[in-house]
């Protein structure tokens, strides 16, 4: 059964990619001779909104258990044909992604559902983007600063701990703004954000990342006195996804990267204009230093 607040997700969805008279054929693909006018006892002659379709076929189907079913259909629908129809559901993706934080995930390479919570956050897909398809996204760079000189100073074995618990640390960050590390090598990484208002959760978490490092430096588990200072780089844009994400080939976290690496002063943040143009003026407020970076404007933080 699907959480009551993704019932009404899953009507909505139904009703605005497709017709009462669609839906009934949905409905008839799962289950020989559906009809909404003979669930709900009305004439066939009267006629249905998409809505009202969609909302009987949605409690008809969890009335039968045949609710996920209904769901791979819809999904395995997308990029297909309804009675020689181009399907191109609007929304799928959204709905995906709210669908796996219930802990409902669609394998596209098995098509299958799994209903399972567990290792949803480990998705670099959020269970809900294919393969080869363009997305937006938000990119930010994250790197330590002096990395070469710490392990110098404290010898490779101290400093692999400091990574394990700075990954632990960045990990629990990024999935509070529902984020996803796509690499990690102990110094650094590389982490996206995608879906609607990805650019503004995408500097939240930077933001909160800074901000909460002066805590874990002071964490008794870290096995060295000095300070481990970050340095991020964001930039956004569209670019076709890969679930082997460390092959994406993307201006988005070639610029991040660089940005961070060779444009952001230690324990500052820098961003493009491309994500400054979507933040909030209170959010705005944070990057009022502007700077010229491989011919393209960007802002730095002021923390």
């Amino acid at each position: 059964m699907l959480e009551p607040s993704l019932i009404n997700e899953t009507a909505e969805l139904v009703s605005q990619n497709f017709s009462a008279d669609e839906i009934d054929r949905i409905g008839g693909m799962l289950i020989k001779g559906y009809s909404s006018h003979n669930i709900c006892g009305e004439a066939e002659h009267i006629t249905f909104s998409s809505g009202k379709a969609s909302r009987i076929l949605i409690s008809y189907m969890n009335s039968k258990r045949k609710t996920f079913d209904l769901l791979k259909l819809l999904i395995e629908l997308d990029g297909s044909s309804l009675s020689g129809k181009p399907i191109a559901l609007k929304g799928l993706e959204e709905y995906l992604n709210k669908l796996t934080r219930t802990g409902v995930v669609y394998d596209f390479h098995k098509r299958k559902i799994h209903h399972s919570r567990k290792d949803v956050e480990n998705l670099v897909n959020w269970g809900a983007l294919k393969e080869g398809k363009y997305y937006g996204f938000t990119i930010i760079s994250l790197d330590i600063v002096g990395n070469s000189k710490l392990v110098k100073a404290h010898g490779l074995k101290k400093m692999e701990k400091v990574y394990f618990h700075l990954r632990q640390f960045i990990t629990n960050k990024v999935y509070e703004y529902d984020g996803r590390i796509w690499s990690f090598a102990g110094d650094g990484g590389i982490i996206a954000f995608t879906a609607k208002g990805n650019e503004q959760r995408a500097v939240l978490c930077a933001l909160d990342i800074q901000s909460s490092l002066p805590v874990f430096n002071l964490r008794p588990e870290i096995p060295i006195k000095d300070k481990i200072i970050l340095r991020l780089g964001l930039d956004c844009g569209k670019f076709r996804f890969s679930m082997d994400t460390g092959h994406i080939v993307s201006d988005a976290i070639n610029y991040a990267a660089h940005l961070e690496k060779s444009g952001t002063e230690p324990g500052q943040i820098s961003i493009s204009s491309r994500v400054k143009k979507e933040l909030n003026a209170k959010m705005g407020k944070y990057f009022p230093n502007p700077f010229e970076f491989e011919s393209e404007r960007s802002f730095t933080s002021c923390l």
